[in-house]
């Protein structure tokens, strides 16, 4: 069996994202997204995939580190900065994690209100999965799982990154020394906190993928790309992540993402992706396909 599941991460991030994101799957290969529940075009986001995409498949991007938390301020105020938003770097969310207790209650508070919006909103979200792959943190892991089933959240992520041979020739041109090594050490990260929760999901009673493809590759999808996976990567069900959008003149939301995300878009919506599949015996699959087997 070789099943891919095309997830677009940071539905809901602007208009061009979520305008993106909805093109790619009408028209291209995308089979899944994650919304970010607390964002303002969450529920504009949600609306026009009912409407758009009914197809789609729809998780929820968990997210601990953009942005104004969904939860009453008061009580994840451990959680926020000094301007009550919640922890724009990593280290931040990390020490914070670690050294206290109260501030992890209040990230499990603050993830049951992304998840209750969604299910509020009449959404049985198909996975989770987060922003900067937080949910795999060691200390936040627990956490997350406990949150999921508590919200009937059958699949998560993990982010078991898959090694291609020859990958180092189809990365972007553009790409220096420095972010090559960057994207390097992170899916190194990556993996291992995807190896360790996998393990830890799957005792758990939830689903996850057999492996996993994209740190390495963030901001830099191409259809070649897209291609070399295809032909090389192991039978079983398996995740690419991606980040398109259309083109934004005026970003609403600024990231280190902007100018690659119509580059992954027309990724994405390249006609060999599809051809080459086939030739390959590829299905398309999403979460929803992982929670019918752990169902059967």
């Amino acid at each position: 069996m070789r099943r891919l599941i095309v997830n677009a991460d940071d539905f809901g991030w602007s208009e061009a994202v979520t305008s993106g994101i909805l093109k790619g799957h009408r028209e291209g290969v995308i089979t899944s997204t994650t919304l970010m529940t607390n964002l303002p075009g969450a529920a504009e986001a949600l609306d026009r995939a009912r409407r758009e995409a009914p197809g789609l498949a729809i998780g929820v991007h968990l997210n601990l580190t953009e942005g104004r938390p969904l939860a009453p301020r008061e009580e994840v105020a451990d959680l926020l900065d000094a301007a009550g938003r919640l922890p724009a770097s990593l280290p931040a969310l990390f020490a914070k994690m670690r050294n206290s207790a109260a501030a992890r209650a209040a990230a499990e508070k603050e993830l049951e209100a992304q998840l209750g919006w969604a299910r509020d909103r009449g959404l049985e979200p198909s996975h989770v999965d987060s922003h900067k792959h937080v949910h795999l943190y060691p200390r936040l892991l627990p956490i997350v799982l406990a949150v999921a089933r508590r919200h009937g959240v059958k699949a998560i992520r993990t982010t078991t990154e898959i090694r291609l041979p020859g990958l180092a020739a189809i990365l972007p041109p553009t790409w220096g020394t420095v972010a090559r090594i960057r994207q390097r050490l992170l899916a190194m990260v990556g993996r291992r906190w995807g190896l360790r929760g996998q393990n830890e999901v799957r005792q758990a009673g939830l689903a996850t993928t057999d492996w996993f493809f994209g740190i390495r590759t963030t901001g830099g999808v191409s259809a070649d790309l897209i291609l070399h996976l295809l032909r090389h990567a192991p039978a079983g069900t398996g995740e690419l992540m991606v980040h398109p959008g259309l083109p934004d003149v005026k970003p609403q939301r600024a990231g280190r993402l902007d100018e690659s995300r119509p580059l992954e878009l027309a990724a994405v919506c390249d006609p060999r992706v599809r051809r080459t599949a086939d030739q390959e015996g590829w299905t398309w699959a999403s979460y929803k396909d992982l929670n019918h087997d752990q169902a059967a």
